[in-house]
């Protein structure tokens, strides 16, 4: 199989992970417990794809040439971009928080729903576009890469769409549409397989430059979305954030060792 077919059906099953993360959520209630776990798993395994795939393989392919640099500024990039987001939607609970009143306050309060549906359907059509080059740019690079990236996109996927099927269904959404909208955004990671291998000369020539900015972006997830989420949990003394953190970096270890990098 060719890397475009594997990055290109990595991408779709990752894809199909997600509709499936929230279908499971519509059979049965989402507990809090379970939320976390899938949390403390995705961190761990984001984790340990930056540090024993992602920077080891720009390192290599590199030389060590300006990669942590590359990172870091991928870093401040997904940083400048969630301000851009936050300044745009403000506080999501600000409007309802406050108990507007009359039909003043409805139409702000509906207003403020349909700013949050719309932007969060271009924030991860935006997101998943990026996941799908990074997938597809890891195919190029080697195909254990490839898996290894997919897992930890997959990994982080789950509970961030439910997250943003959540906040479809309370823009007013009924829960099909939101399903099939934020299917929708999931597959335009095949756009960024595709435009990754339109590009495949370019990408092949910047590989390390890739896999730092997917390193950057890995670490931004894990270190400013997940694990902040982990120590303010109200299950925080609960090994539901400790066992599975580790449990997804021991996976990503045994990835690693099943599919080893070739060089």
């Amino acid at each position: 199989m060719s890397p475009f077919a594997q990055a290109f059906l990595a991408t779709f099953l990752v894809s199909v992970i997600s509709l499936i993360g929230i279908v499971f959520v519509l059979l049965r209630d989402w507990s809090e417990r379970i939320e976390i776990a899938a949390i403390s798993f995705a961190a761990g395994v984001l984790l340990a794809t930056t540090f024993l795939n992602l920077l080891p393989e720009a390192i290599e392919q590199a030389g060590g040439a300006d990669v942590l640099a590359v990172t870091l500024a991928a870093i401040c990039l997904f940083f400048a971009f969630e301000r851009g987001i936050h300044g745009l939607h403000g506080d999501p609970s600000e409007p309802l928080a406050h108990g507007h009143h009359g039909h003043h306050g409805h139409e702000e309060a509906t207003s403020h729903r349909l700013v949050s549906r719309y932007l969060i359907l271009i924030g991860d059509s935006v997101h998943n576009l990026i996941d799908g080059v990074v997938i597809a740019a890891a195919f190029i690079a080697d195909p254990a890469l490839g898996i290894a990236t997919s897992l930890a996109v997959a990994a982080h996927e789950i509970p961030h769409e439910l997250a943003d099927y959540s906040i479809l269904v309370s823009s007013r959404l009924d829960r099909l549409t939101a399903l099939g909208l934020n299917f929708a955004t999931a597959l335009t990671a095949l756009l960024g397989v595709v435009l990754c291998f339109a590009f495949e000369t370019f990408v092949a020539a910047y590989l390390h430059w890739f896999m730092a900015a997917a390193a950057g972006m890995f670490l931004y997830i894990a270190t400013a979305g997940l694990i902040p989420q982990i120590h303010h949990s109200p299950l925080r003394r609960s090994w539901l954030c400790t066992g599975p953190f580790f449990a997804g970096i021991a996976l990503m270890i045994a990835v690693a060792a099943i599919f080893p990098h070739r060089h």
